[in-house]
C-alpha cells in the first residue's frame, strides 16, 4: 500500500490550537478597543474604534464558527500563559497613540502573517472553510493596519511598542511557533488602566450640560433640522455607553459582545452621520458642544442600568419624534435628511430589540434579582427622572 506524506505543515490538531490563538487575540483586542473608545480623545480615531471593533467581531465570529465545527467548546483559553499576558498587558498603554502602535503596528501585522502562513499551510481541501475565512478577514486587517500607519506616521516607534513587541516574541509570536525570547521586564512606568467615568474630547470642542433629553420644540423647520443633526453628532455618547458596557461584561455570552459591537459600531456611524450632514450644509461640526456629562452620569450606574436606560429609555422614545422629522422634511423633498434618519431608524429597532433580548441575561449576571419587566419599568423611570429631566446628577461627584 502507497503512503504519501502530506506536505502541508498543519495538521488537524494544530489547526484547532492556532484558530483558537487567533480568535483569543481578536477578541481581546475588540475588548481592548471597547474600553478605550471612551477615553480616546480624538474624535476621528474615536469614529475609527468603532469599526475597528466590530470588524474584529466578525473575524472573531467567522472563526468561532469554524471551531465549533473542529471542537467542544469552541470558546477556550489558549493555554498558553505569555499570550494571555501580551493580550493582558497590551490594554495598559501609556496614551492612545501607542495603544494603537502596540496593536496596529505590532500585534496586527504579526497576526497577518500568521494568516497567510496558515492559509498556505492547511489541508486546501478539507479545510476550505477556514482558508475562506481567512480570505475576508484579512481584507479587514490589511486596511486596519494601513490607517494605522497613516495615522501614526509621525508617531516613532518608543518604548510601549517596544515592550509589545517583546511580549509578542516571549509568546513565540501570534502561532506560538517561533523561538521564544525571555518575558521582558514590567513595563515602567506603569499606567494601569481604568474603565473611564468621563467621555474624552479632543482641544477642537467645548463641553457643555446643556439640559441633555429634552425634546426639541423648534416650530422653525430649517432650525430644528440643524438641531437635529447636530444632537446626531453627539451620538459618540451613545457609542462610549456600549463600549462601556462591552469591557465591563466579560462574563456575557459572546453572542452579547457580538450584538453589542454591532451596537456601538452603530452609534458610531450615527456620529458620523451627523458630522457629514453638517458638513453637507457648511458646518463645522467641531463648533457644537459635546454634552459629555450625559456618559458621566450613564457611567456612575452598574452595566445592566447603562445599558436597559439607553436602549429602553433613549432609543425606545426616539421613533416618535424621528417620524415627526420624515414628515417635516417631506414638505421641503429634503431626502438626503430623510435618507440619514431612515437608516437611523433601522438601525435603532435593532438595537431595542438588543435590549430586549438581552437585558435578563445582564441582570443574572450583575447579581441583579429583581424581575426584568420591573427593572426596566424602574430604569426607564430613573431615565426620566434623570435624564429627560435634563438634571442630569453626578450622585457622587468627587469620583469625576
Amino acid at each position: 500500500m502507497q503512503t504519501i506524506p502530506p506536505k502541508e505543515q498543519i495538521d488537524f490538531e494544530t489547526n484547532k490550537r492556532l484558530l483558537n490563538r487567533y480568535r483569543f487575540i481578536e477578541y481581546e483586542t475588540l475588548r481592548i478597543l471597547a474600553g478605550w473608545l471612551p477615553a480616546t480623545a480624538r474624535m476621528e480615531w474615536k469614529l475609527a474604534m468603532g469599526r475597528l471593533l466590530w470588524e474584529d467581531a466578525q473575524h472573531v465570529q467567522q472563526l468561532y464558527q469554524r471551531l465549533r465545527e473542529i471542537q467542544t467548546p469552541a470558546f477556550r483559553p489558549p493555554g498558553d500563559a505569555a499570550l494571555e499576558q501580551l493580550m493582558a498587558e497590551a490594554i495598559h498603554a501609556p496614551n492612545e497613540c501607542d495603544l494603537i502602535a502596540g496593536l496596529f503596528r505590532v500585534i496586527k501585522p504579526a497576526l497577518i502573517e500568521a494568516y497567510r502562513w496558515h492559509n498556505e499551510q492547511t489541508f486546501a481541501n478539507p479545510d476550505a472553510p477556514t482558508r475562506y475565512a481567512f480570505k475576508h478577514i484579512l481584507i479587514d486587517e490589511e486596511e486596519q493596519v494601513r490607517w494605522a500607519a497613516e495615522i501614526l506616521a509621525d508617531h516613532p516607534v518608543g518604548p510601549w511598542e517596544q515592550y509589545i513587541a517583546a511580549l509578542l516574541s516571549a509568546a513565540g509570536g501570534v502561532t506560538g511557533r517561533n523561538e521564544r525570547t525571555p518575558s521582558p521586564q514590567p513595563f515602567s512606568p506603569a499606567t494601569p488602566f481604568t474603565p473611564a467615568r468621563q467621555a474624552m474630547r479632543d482641544p477642537r470642542f467645548s463641553l457643555v450640560n446643556r439640559k441633555a433629553g429634552q425634546v426639541i420644540k423648534e416650530p422653525d423647520i430649517a432650525t430644528r433640522r440643524q438641531l437635529e443633526f447636530e444632537n446626531y453628532s453627539q451620538e459618540m455618547l451613545a457609542a462610549e455607553t456600549v463600549a462601556q458596557v462591552i469591557y465591563l461584561s466579560p462574563q456575557m455570552p459572546w453572542e452579547f459582545t457580538y450584538d453589542s459591537a454591532r451596537h456601538c459600531y452603530d452609534e458610531t456611524r450615527h456620529c458620523q452621520l451627523g458630522i457629514e450632514w453638517m458638513k453637507h450644509h457648511g458646518l463645522d461640526f467641531t463648533t457644537v458642544p459635546q454634552n459629555t456629562r450625559i456618559f458621566a452620569w450613564r457611567s456612575q450606574y452598574d452595566p445592566a442600568t447603562q445599558y436597559t436606560m439607553l436602549t429602553m429609555g433613549n432609543e425606545v422614545h426616539a421613533f416618535p419624534y424621528r417620524h415627526e422629522s420624515i414628515a417635516a422634511y417631506k414638505q421641503y423633498n429634503d431626502q438626503l435628511s430623510i435618507q440619514y434618519i431612515n437608516y437611523d431608524m433601522a438601525d435603532e429597532r435593532q438595537h431595542v430589540a438588543y435590549g430586549k433580548k438581552w437585558i435578563p441575561e445582564l441582570l443574572e449576571k450583575n447579581g441583579i434579582d429583581t424581575p426584568a419587566e420591573q427593572f426596566i419599568s424602574e430604569a426607564v423611570a430613573l431615565w426620566e427622572a434623570e435624564y429627560r429631566s435634563g438634571t442630569l446628577p453626578i450622585h457622587d461627584e468627587q469620583r469625576l
